[in-house]
Protein backbone atom coordinates (compact mmCIF):
# COMPACT_ATOMS: atom_id res chain seq x y z
CA UNK A 1 0.00 0.00 0.00
CA UNK A 2 2.68 2.51 0.61
CA UNK A 3 4.65 1.86 -2.87
CA UNK A 4 0.98 3.10 -4.41
CA UNK A 5 0.60 6.35 -1.89
CA UNK A 6 4.61 7.22 -3.28
CA UNK A 7 3.31 7.06 -6.78
CA UNK A 8 0.46 8.86 -6.46
CA UNK A 9 2.25 11.74 -4.93
CA UNK A 10 4.59 11.87 -7.68
CA UNK A 11 1.88 11.35 -9.62
CA UNK A 12 0.22 14.60 -8.28
CA UNK A 13 3.34 16.31 -8.09
CA UNK A 14 3.41 15.73 -11.76
CA UNK A 15 0.13 17.23 -12.42
CA UNK A 16 0.93 20.00 -10.07
CA UNK A 17 3.74 21.20 -12.52
CA UNK A 18 1.84 20.27 -15.79
CA UNK A 19 -0.85 22.80 -13.79
CA UNK A 20 1.47 25.18 -13.09
CA UNK A 21 2.90 25.25 -16.47
CA UNK A 22 -0.88 25.42 -17.74
CA UNK A 23 -1.24 28.85 -15.65
CA UNK A 24 1.90 30.53 -16.64
CA UNK A 25 0.68 30.27 -20.30
CA UNK A 26 -2.81 31.66 -19.86
CA UNK A 27 -0.72 34.65 -17.81
CA UNK A 28 1.37 34.98 -20.99
CA UNK A 29 -1.68 35.65 -23.00
CA UNK A 30 -3.54 38.56 -21.14
CA UNK A 31 -3.74 42.02 -22.65
CA UNK A 32 -2.06 43.75 -20.11
CA UNK A 33 1.10 41.35 -20.57
CA UNK A 34 0.73 41.62 -24.58
CA UNK A 35 0.80 45.54 -24.45
CA UNK A 36 1.95 48.00 -22.09
CA UNK A 37 -1.09 50.04 -20.07
CA UNK A 38 -0.09 53.80 -20.81
CA UNK A 39 -2.04 57.00 -20.37
CA UNK A 40 -2.91 58.98 -23.37
CA UNK A 41 0.08 61.03 -24.65
CA UNK A 42 -2.26 64.29 -25.93
CA UNK A 43 -3.68 66.20 -22.53
CA UNK A 44 -5.66 68.77 -24.37
CA UNK A 45 -6.96 69.53 -27.75
CA UNK A 46 -4.42 72.40 -28.82
CA UNK A 47 -1.77 68.67 -28.25
CA UNK A 48 -3.96 67.08 -30.50
CA UNK A 49 -4.15 70.09 -33.20
CA UNK A 50 -0.67 70.15 -33.37
CA UNK A 51 -0.62 66.45 -35.20
CA UNK A 52 -3.20 67.72 -37.43
CA UNK A 53 -3.62 67.28 -41.19
CA UNK A 54 -2.03 69.67 -43.73
CA UNK A 55 -4.10 70.87 -46.34
CA UNK A 56 -2.43 71.01 -50.24
CA UNK A 57 -2.88 74.87 -49.58
CA UNK A 58 -0.45 74.72 -46.68
CA UNK A 59 1.90 72.02 -48.13
CA UNK A 60 2.42 74.73 -50.66
CA UNK A 61 3.32 77.27 -48.56
CA UNK A 62 5.61 75.54 -46.73
CA UNK A 63 7.39 74.27 -49.68
CA UNK A 64 7.27 77.57 -51.38
CA UNK A 65 5.81 76.41 -54.58
CA UNK A 66 3.22 78.19 -56.71
CA UNK A 67 1.19 76.20 -59.19
CA UNK A 68 1.26 76.64 -62.82
CA UNK A 69 -1.76 78.38 -64.63
CA UNK A 70 -2.32 74.25 -65.85
CA UNK A 71 -1.97 73.15 -61.91
CA UNK A 72 -4.57 75.54 -61.06
CA UNK A 73 -7.45 74.57 -63.59
CA UNK A 74 -6.69 71.04 -63.08
CA UNK A 75 -7.07 71.42 -59.10
CA UNK A 76 -10.37 73.71 -59.79
CA UNK A 77 -11.24 70.66 -62.23
CA UNK A 78 -10.85 67.67 -60.41
CA UNK A 79 -10.28 69.12 -56.40
CA UNK A 80 -7.05 67.10 -55.97
CA UNK A 81 -3.16 67.82 -57.51
CA UNK A 82 -1.83 64.64 -56.53
CA UNK A 83 2.16 64.16 -56.94
CA UNK A 84 2.63 67.96 -56.68
CA UNK A 85 4.32 68.56 -53.28
CA UNK A 86 7.18 66.45 -51.59
CA UNK A 87 5.31 64.51 -48.82
CA UNK A 88 6.80 64.75 -45.72
CA UNK A 89 3.56 63.96 -43.97
CA UNK A 90 -0.17 63.13 -45.18
CA UNK A 91 -1.81 65.76 -47.00
CA UNK A 92 -5.51 66.86 -47.27
CA UNK A 93 -6.86 67.81 -51.19
CA UNK A 94 -9.67 69.88 -51.55
CA UNK A 95 -12.48 67.15 -52.46
CA UNK A 96 -11.17 65.38 -49.45
CA UNK A 97 -8.69 63.24 -51.32
CA UNK A 98 -5.78 62.19 -48.64
CA UNK A 99 -2.26 61.66 -50.30
CA UNK A 100 0.23 60.24 -47.69
CA UNK A 101 4.47 59.12 -48.15
CA UNK A 102 4.73 55.54 -49.20
CA UNK A 103 4.68 53.33 -46.18
CA UNK A 104 3.45 55.84 -44.14
CA UNK A 105 0.84 54.07 -42.23
CA UNK A 106 2.47 50.47 -41.36
CA UNK A 107 -0.47 47.15 -41.94
CA UNK A 108 -2.45 46.22 -39.40
CA UNK A 109 -1.76 41.86 -39.05
CA UNK A 110 -4.31 39.58 -38.67
CA UNK A 111 -5.54 39.07 -35.08
CA UNK A 112 -4.54 42.36 -34.08
CA UNK A 113 -7.08 44.02 -31.87
CA UNK A 114 -7.23 47.34 -34.73
CA UNK A 115 -8.62 44.85 -37.22
CA UNK A 116 -12.36 44.80 -34.90
CA UNK A 117 -14.73 47.42 -35.41
CA UNK A 118 -13.84 49.82 -32.09
CA UNK A 119 -16.00 52.16 -30.03
CA UNK A 120 -14.64 54.12 -26.93
CA UNK A 121 -16.03 51.06 -24.87
CA UNK A 122 -13.28 48.64 -26.39
CA UNK A 123 -9.56 49.59 -24.70
CA UNK A 124 -7.71 49.03 -28.12
CA UNK A 125 -9.69 52.21 -29.20
CA UNK A 126 -8.24 54.92 -27.63
CA UNK A 127 -4.42 53.36 -28.62
CA UNK A 128 -5.60 52.99 -32.54
CA UNK A 129 -7.15 56.97 -32.44
CA UNK A 130 -4.00 57.71 -30.89
CA UNK A 131 -1.28 56.25 -33.04
CA UNK A 132 -3.38 55.66 -36.34
CA UNK A 133 -4.96 59.21 -36.24
CA UNK A 134 -3.03 61.37 -34.40
CA UNK A 135 0.35 60.32 -34.46
CA UNK A 136 0.11 59.53 -37.77
CA UNK A 137 -1.06 62.85 -38.28
CA UNK A 138 -4.26 61.86 -39.84
CA UNK A 139 -6.09 63.76 -37.80
CA UNK A 140 -9.44 66.19 -39.56
CA UNK A 141 -11.02 68.61 -37.15
CA UNK A 142 -13.92 68.99 -40.05
CA UNK A 143 -14.61 65.20 -39.63
CA UNK A 144 -17.10 64.27 -37.40
CA UNK A 145 -15.79 60.62 -36.59
CA UNK A 146 -12.27 62.04 -35.63
CA UNK A 147 -14.18 64.88 -33.63
CA UNK A 148 -16.12 61.86 -31.61
CA UNK A 149 -12.74 60.33 -31.38
CA UNK A 150 -10.83 63.28 -29.97
CA UNK A 151 -13.71 63.78 -27.42
CA UNK A 152 -13.93 60.46 -25.99
CA UNK A 153 -10.09 60.56 -25.98
CA UNK A 154 -9.65 63.44 -23.81
CA UNK A 155 -12.46 61.81 -22.01
CA UNK A 156 -10.52 58.88 -21.10
CA UNK A 157 -7.56 60.98 -19.76
CA UNK A 158 -9.22 62.70 -17.69
CA UNK A 159 -11.42 59.82 -16.08
CA UNK A 160 -10.95 57.99 -12.67
CA UNK A 161 -9.05 54.78 -14.97
CA UNK A 162 -6.90 56.94 -17.69
CA UNK A 163 -5.07 54.35 -18.65
CA UNK A 164 -5.42 51.89 -21.58
CA UNK A 165 -3.73 49.29 -23.65
CA UNK A 166 -0.55 50.95 -25.73
CA UNK A 167 -1.51 48.69 -28.45
CA UNK A 168 0.74 49.38 -32.00
CA UNK A 169 1.04 47.97 -35.44
CA UNK A 170 3.91 45.92 -34.31
CA UNK A 171 2.13 44.69 -30.99
CA UNK A 172 2.03 40.95 -30.47
CA UNK A 173 -1.36 39.34 -31.91
CA UNK A 174 -0.89 35.81 -30.89
CA UNK A 175 -2.47 36.38 -26.95
CA UNK A 176 -6.09 37.95 -29.00
CA UNK A 177 -6.19 34.44 -31.14
CA UNK A 178 -5.94 32.50 -27.59
CA UNK A 179 -8.17 34.61 -25.99
CA UNK A 180 -11.03 34.25 -28.66
CA UNK A 181 -10.26 30.40 -29.26
CA UNK A 182 -11.06 29.87 -25.57
CA UNK A 183 -14.04 31.74 -25.78
CA UNK A 184 -15.47 29.47 -28.55
CA UNK A 185 -13.92 26.13 -27.53
CA UNK A 186 -16.42 23.81 -26.04
CA UNK A 187 -16.96 22.74 -23.13
CA UNK A 188 -15.34 19.51 -21.65
CA UNK A 189 -18.57 16.76 -21.23
CA UNK A 190 -19.53 16.26 -17.44
CA UNK A 191 -18.22 13.43 -15.94
CA UNK A 192 -19.91 11.41 -13.48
Amino acid sequence: MLKHSRQVQRLMFLFAIVGLFAVTADFACLEDVCADSQKGAYRTMGDISKERIRTLGEALTEQGMVLTSDQQLALERDGQLLGVVKLTRPIKHPNGQVEMPAGWLPSIPEGHPWRKTLTPNDDAYYSFVEERIFRAKLFDPSNPEHARAVQAYLAKGTSADPYFIGWTAESRTECEKIKADAAVAPAPPDAM
